[in-house]
């Protein structure tokens, strides 16, 4: 497959050459020179570098090289990459049903996803998958890892874990299915009348699941509602589209794209009536892990005045990526144009490249002194310059570097294993678990694993190492429940989100709060 590469690259050189103008003849010649220069050089490696190199390997590299050099989100996709990008579009697989990572050398289990195979035949969160299929799994890639546990449904795959508290391995020989990979992982019902759904990615089935979830808590009595895109990393186009429509009326334009070419310039619009009331109060959280699909949606919302945005500033990631299908099952993936919000505002964030996960200093008052739009049915005003600026702007907590620490070598997840290990049996649901005795066994464990820290710095770190133990232990009794329940409980920007809609009884009174507390 990879051999057939070469001749792909020197048609696509030859064509890029040939499309150009004939006023361009000096750049064309140029062109034309390096195309040369690139076949030079791909001979010269292959008949004179010191070990061989398989040339498609090569080419193959030259071309990631080429579309990687455009912007952080053009790429080169293989043909292993565009399987997993089909996987992650869909949303569903045929699987053992597990999150996995590789710690510490071993590739392991991060949590079972409820309600599939590996699930129902007991799988638990920190089980060290030391064999599959016979074969040891230590030092293997997360990748090739993930290849040999997925496969066709129906078919078997052995595998043996090491335990927690368990002497030796345990053999499971599990039937693969199809997994779906949920996009509303956890709703439920919020201080009696708040319904409260967390939409974590915009796969094909975002807009049917979201209804669902929606329904179910309009079922149990909610007349107000919070919508979670916190962490949202964005997904399909349509499905952004569609889950606006669920707000927004017919004919309402949700976002629009604009870029070089004629064909890049569209608009999209609400194409059906709303299916939740339009005087339902919403209120969207957002936060610097929103991006994409996530800032369309919380663009919409906000330029059309159907609900209040409270969080911290988006990612800024408004860029239109568009899937161009190669050859033997290579596709291309590039930027075409750039997203813009109902009142013109781009969601596209220029002057960086962040992969730190922080917010840029003073991007949002930068961005609200020089460059102001208004939204479409109040006319208030709303603030460009890259990501969508909540109305109410909660930054996100700013962790210790003891917690930093603690998490970037998953002392949380370790200890949550071992403390479920040591204590099988399930505590009653909704029970605080984490106490003072919990905290200081914790303090110990730290101290165990060559954490170096003063009493100082554990008294300053103690309410967030409280909350992440509290998750983490939670979720390993029961599951993406407990984990949310945990969080939730003492989650400041949900309180503030309840705090607002207490106030409220239909839409428009939220933006009657806004006045009040600039008043």
């Amino acid at each position: 497959m990879k051999k057939r590469l070469i001749p792909l690259i020197v048609l696509l050189l030859i064509v890029a050459g040939l499309g150009y103008k004939a006023g361009q003849a000096q750049s064309r010649k140029d062109l034309q020179t390096m195309f040369r220069m690139f076949t030079r050089v791909l001979k010269t490696i292959e008949i004179n570098y010191v070990e061989e190199e398989d040339p498609a390997d090569l080419v193959e590299k030259g071309i990631e090289g080429m579309v990687n050099s455009l912007d952080p989100y053009s790429d080169f996709l293989t043909p292993d990459e565009s399987e997993e990008w089909d996987i992650r579009t869909r949303g569903e697989f045929g699987g053992l049903g597990i999150q996995i990572s590789q710690i510490d050398g071993w590739i392991t289990v991060i949590a079972p996803i409820e309600g599939t195979p590996a699930y129902r035949a007991g799988i638990m969160a920190g089980d060290r998958i030391v064999e599959i299929e016979g074969k040891s799994s230590w030092g293997m890639k997360l990748r090739d890892a993930v290849k040999k546990l997925r496969g066709e449904p129906g078919t078997k795959v052995t595998i043996k874990v090491k335990r927690e508290g368990v002497d030796e391995p345990i053999e499971f020989t599990i039937t693969r299915e199809i997994i779906h990979i949920k996009t509303v992982p956890f709703c439920t019902m919020l201080d009696g009348k708040v319904g409260y759904v967390s939409l974590s990615s915009f796969s094909s089935s975002a807009r049917r699941e979201l209804k669902s979830a929606i329904d179910s808590l309009l079922a149990e009595g909610a007349q107000k509602l919070i919508l979670d895109l916190r962490g949202n990393p964005g997904g399909l186009l349509q499905e952004a589209i569609e889950v606006s429509n669920l707000f927004l009326p017919r004919g309402r334009i949700i976002v629009s794209t604009r870029g070089r070419i004629p064909q890049s310039r569209m608009e999209y619009r609400a194409m059906h009536d709303p299916e939740i009331d339009e005087d339902m109060p919403l209120v969207v959280l957002v936060n610097h892990g929103s991006a994409s699909a996530s800032e369309i949606v919380s663009g919409a919302i906000q330029d059309w005045d159907r609900g209040l945005i409270i969080g911290d500033t988006t990612f800024g990631k408004g860029s239109v990526q568009r899937i161009y299908e190669i050859e033997d099952s290579y596709k291309l993936k590039i930027t075409t144009a750039k997203y813009y919000t109902p009142s013109g505002r781009c969601i596209h964030r220029e002057e960086k490249e962040d992969t730190t996960g922080a917010v840029p200093p003073d991007s949002a008052d930068t961005a609200r002194t020089e460059q102001v739009y208004h939204t479409k049915k109040l006319g208030r005003p709303v603030y460009g310059g890259g990501g969508i600026i909540p109305d109410i702007v909660m930054e996100a907590e700013k962790l210790t570097g003891l917690t930093s620490k603690t998490l970037a070598k998953r002392i949380f997840f370790d200890y949550a294993v071992e403390y479920k290990a040591k204590h099988p049996e399930s505590p009653p649901e909704g029970k605080q678990i984490v106490n003072n005795a919990v905290l200081e066994d914790f303090k110990k464990y730290l101290k165990s694993r060559d954490i170096d820290f003063t009493d100082d710095q554990f008294a300053e770190s103690r309410d967030q190492i409280k909350r992440l133990l509290e998750m983490e232990i939670q979720e390993k009794y029961f599951g993406t429940k407990g984990r949310y329940w945990a969080a939730l409980k003492d989650d400041k920007v949900v309180q503030k989100a309840l705090e607002v809609l207490k106030k409220a009884k239909k839409a428009d009174d939220l933006f009657g709060f806004l006045n009040d507390k600039n008043g």
